[in-house]
């Protein structure tokens, strides 16, 4: 679903809740979802039950489930309906099973005031997506403004100025924001930015800048091309285009070994081999998203799985999420006290980034 925010949690006041909570604030929400399962198959007060079957949409909403997510939200008394996690979560649900229109309608339902930074994202990225790029711009203006913007609603914001051909205010709102890592994505849309004010020496400059940081970078690698062919240098425009050539030629192999997989997985819903598999390649493409959400239903089929929740460790170190890729470490050394691959990547993640 991609979501780029975590979901804020409520506080959960029911018997379970201190332990729930505990849970939720490590990051284990996989534990935590049981606890909730367990809360809701008992009868409660009202107010319990509806807090705890919210907790648990949210809790499958980041284990990448959306239609356990949906199920979980048919607990929740009407009077929720209008509640931000609700709506944010039932929006996911509505986008996993392909209707965008309908999810876009109940973002929509709580624009202004009511509307949380979740909220606001998702549905400028659904603007984004089908191409109503003012619209977009216009919900991403506050969110990426002010002294402390938000990262992903700028790299969104600056997208859709480049749509609208307005690179100058493009320009001004990467310049607001701190990068993060290699940040490719920013040198990128720098790139942009200077091609589109015809800056063509500077737009090569950035377009090789974020092939450094990521070598499959097909549009940096195009529009190096581009650039390098109108500062006249011939020769380094002849080998840029036969580089974007090279990198076409792997990401088409690469989508049609994606698609085969997937198609396979449907097919076979109860194979963990195969969502491990397709997992696996999704990692080494470094789509950390799909990785992530194929690990989760692996482990859906099999939750003693070392090799799913490996994968899924690998997906959450290889998105920044120390924490939680720790906590699923643990829990197959826990299982597997001589699980070489966990003990060794943990402790080289926790060498590297144990301030995190």
């Amino acid at each position: 679903m991609g979501s780029a925010f975590l979901a804020v949690f409520c506080f959960f006041v029911a018997p379970q809740g201190a332990q729930v909570n505990k849970l939720l604030q490590s990051g284990d929400f996989e534990t935590a979802a049981g606890l909730l399962e367990k809360e809701l198959a008992h009868p409660g007060k009202s107010h319990e039950r509806a807090d705890a079957a919210l907790l648990l949409a949210q809790c499958y909403l980041e284990m990448r489930l959306p239609q356990k997510v949906a199920k979980a939200l048919e607990l929740c008394p009407q009077e929720l309906n209008q509640d931000p996690r609700y709506v944010y979560c039932k929006a996911e649900s509505l986008v996993a099973k392909g209707d965008s229109l309908a999810a876009e309608k109940l973002l929509r339902s709580l624009e202004g005031d009511a509307a949380d930074l979740q909220v606001t994202f998702r549905l400028g990225v659904l603007l984004y997506e089908k191409g109503d790029y003012s619209g977009a711009e216009e919900l991403f203006k506050g969110p990426a403004g002010g002294s402390t913007p938000d990262y992903y609603c700028c790299i969104y914001r600056a997208r859709a100025l480049l749509a609208l051909d307005r690179p100058e205010e493009a320009k001004r709102v990467l310049g607001s924001i701190k990068e993060v890592g290699g940040a490719p994505e920013i040198k990128y849309l720098r790139g942009r930015c200077a091609y589109a004010l015809k800056e063509y020496g500077p737009a090569a400059t950035h377009f090789r800048a974020a092939l450094q940081e990521d070598a499959g970078y097909l549009e940096a690698a195009f529009l190096l091309s581009g650039s390098l062919r109108r500062t006249g240098d011939r020769v380094g425009a002849k080998t840029a285009l036969v580089d974007f050539s090279r990198l076409q030629k792997a990401e088409q192999a690469r989508a049609k070994k994606a698609n085969l997989l997937s198609q396979r997985c449907r097919r076979e819903p109860g194979n963990i081999s195969a969502w491990i598999e397709a997992g696996r390649f999704h990692l080494s493409a470094k789509d950390t998203d799909q990785a992530a959400s194929h690990a989760w239903q692996a482990l859906q089929v099999d939750p003693a799985s070392a090799p799913a929740r490996l994968l899924l460790a690998r997906s959450l170190r290889d998105t920044g999420r120390y924490a939680q890729a720790a906590l699923h470490y643990r829990k197959i050394i826990l299982r597997d006290p001589e699980n070489g691959p966990a003990n060794i990547e943990l402790r080289e993640m926790v060498r590297k980034h144990a301030d995190k």
